[in-house]
């Protein structure tokens, strides 16, 4: 019998050592799994159940709908009862075949009228209020679902809410993340009056704690819109850490870190696969818009965030409806009548990859500047 070859040989032990690598790989991958899966569930927001108007299906099987809500039960208002408001609204239509996404961005002071549902009264009349304290108590997130559909007529196919803590958690589990602020944060005590900068315009390495500053921070002339603004660069520095650095480890190590904080419908397999879908998304193919509206006093609530009807059902029917099935302004379900403020503003969207370029061109301007006047005190100086 001949003997077996070096050549021979070293395959066999190649082929060895690639199969020990794969059964630690699995192993790890399925330890990751084991840990994170039990962790995903409902939770407090329970079933979803969205109630539709067949006559007005936008999309139908086209598109896939996520509704991603932050929720606050870091809040100073009583009347959550500790379930906490939305902070955060961001409607996703994700068009796979496409591969592309549209954003919806939703102001937390969205005036809704005077009714939650099934006789329900307002309290502030600001849409935050919707999820805790709607008609369907067993099942929160129906309650905001079935609002959402009320007033844009967006059906909603999977939802996620996450404690904004936990973006502190997640970021602060990332080491931070590359952030281009558009201008300076500025918060304000509400004893003292002391203002002060939590972050300077300019691309900074963003801790979780402030992170969250920004998230919420509403210290500004138009108060949500330009909040929402300020939440586009986040997502664009989020998706760019996303895209460029992670891998599927790190993606299930932050998902353990944060699963305890997150209500949802989706499970580990339905995440990962979406997760899969969002990787082949390029940022120029994530479409990124606000309700258009502005700042109002209605039926006695002292101030509200109120959406301009026909130029929301203008952006909905161009970039969140097929082109044979648009839906009226009058079928929407939003408020008309009252008068603004301070003026309307009217969002056409961008893109994510047109946020990154704005980052970029912001921060050589801030670079140039700077350049500008060390230069000019040197002279003086000279």
């Amino acid at each position: 019998m001949s003997k077996p070859t070096k050549k021979a040989s070293a395959l066999k032990l190649a082929l060895a050592v690639l199969a020990v690598l794969l059964l630690a790989a699995c192993g790890t991958m399925w330890y990751l799994y084991s840990q994170v899966a039990p962790a995903l569930d409902e939770g407090e927001a329970g079933q979803l159940n969205q109630v539709k108007d067949p006559d007005l299906e936008a999309e139908g099987d086209r598109t896939y709908n996520l509704l991603l809500l932050g929720i606050d039960y870091d809040t100073d208002r009583d009347y959550a009862e500790g379930k906490g408001n939305t902070d955060v609204i961001l409607y996703l239509q994700i068009d796979r075949d496409a591969g592309t996404v549209n954003a919806f961005q939703i102001p937390r002071d969205t005036y809704y009228g005077e009714d939650m549902g099934e006789g329900r009264k307002a309290i502030e009349g600001k849409i935050n209020e919707v999820y805790a304290n709607g008609p369907d108590q067993e099942n929160l997130i129906n309650n905001i679902a079935n609002m959402m559909y009320e007033l844009f007529k967006l059906p909603v196919d999977d939802y996620v809410t996450i404690d904004m803590a936990a973006f502190k958690t997640m970021l602060n589990n990332m080491g931070g993340i590359e952030m281009y602020v558009p201008w300076d944060i500025v918060t304000v005590d509400k004893n003292t009056g002391k203002e002060d900068v939590v972050a300077k315009q300019g691309t900074h390495l963003i801790s979780g704690d402030t992170a969250e500053l920004i998230l919420r921070n509403r210290n500004y002339a138009t108060a949500d819109y330009q909040r929402l603004e300020t939440q586009q660069y986040f997502y664009a520095a989020l998706v760019k850490s996303l895209l460029e650095d992670y891998t599927l480890a790190d993606y299930y190590s932050t998902c353990k870190v944060i699963a305890h904080y997150i209500n949802t419908s989706l499970d580990i397999t339905d995440i990962w696969g979406l997760y899969g879908t969002m990787l082949k998304v390029k940022p120029e193919n994530i479409y990124i818009v606000r309700a258009p509206g502005g700042a109002a006093h209605i039926n006695g609530h002292k101030w509200v965030y109120y959406i301009d009807r026909e130029n929301c059902a203008r952006i909905l029917n161009e970039h969140f409806r097929s082109p044979d099935k648009p839906v009226a302004a009058e079928d929407l379900g939003l408020a008309t009548g009252y008068e603004y403020i301070s003026g309307m503003n009217v969002d056409e969207g961008r893109t994510m990859g047109s946020v990154m370029s704005a980052a970029e061109e912001g921060q050589q301007e801030l670079n140039a500047a700077s350049s500008t006047s060390s230069g000019s005190s040197a002279s003086a100086a000279d």
